[in-house]
């Protein structure tokens, strides 16, 4: 088992400045992610060798391969928040197992996977129903989700890593990631 920050689960109108800014029907949203230190989707398609080792050796058995409804990404590795999010592990063995180099080491908190949405209507705190667990159980405690001076959860986009904790455990799926990087 790796060691590991504190363990950790819509709708949305205006995509993130970073996120490319393509129209609705050019860039549909997709449920999965790529592994943390991925290279940008071109480079990532024409490195990753769709070994499965990074699969392999993540311990919580995030990464998984695409399907064949994936069309050109089918056997690529991806990780679906929503099922199972990256744990964003202190020594990141899915990095080092990684011969070819189309994950590159980074400090967990330089990751940028995707960044979290939330949907204020959906969400319980805003509905006046108690809830904490995106803002207690982000792996970067306080820098990337936090409840702002309403008493909402705020997401800060330049730290939010994309790892999908949130959205894996918030009970009325008030938090949607929107993958970085889609071309």
């Amino acid at each position: 088992m790796c060691d590991t920050y504190e363990a950790v689960r819509g709708n949305f109108d205006v995509a993130p400045a970073h996120v490319d800014a393509q129209p609705p029907e050019a860039q549909p949203m997709r449920p999965w992610l790529r592994p943390p230190g991925a290279l940008p989707d071109d480079q990532f398609r024409k490195t990753c060798t769709q070994c499965t080792d990074c699969q392999e050796a993540c311990p919580y058995q995030s990464i998984r391969r695409l399907g064949p409804e994936w069309g050109a990404d089918a056997g690529m590795p991806a990780i679906i928040p929503t099922e199972s999010p990256c744990y964003m592990c202190a020594d990141m063995p899915c990095i080092k197992a990684c011969e070819p180099k189309a994950l590159l080491p980074l400090a967990p908190e330089e990751f940028r996977m995707g960044v979290a949405r939330l949907n204020r209507a959906s969400c319980y705190v805003s509905q006046d129903q108690r809830c904490d667990y995106c803002v207690v159980r982000c792996p970067l405690k306080g820098e990337a989700i936090d409840f702002g001076d309403d008493g909402i959860p705020n997401i800060t986009d330049d730290k939010c890593t994309g790892c999908g904790v949130c959205s894996y455990l918030c009970p009325p799926n008030a938090i949607t990631v929107v993958p970085l990087g889609i071309k």
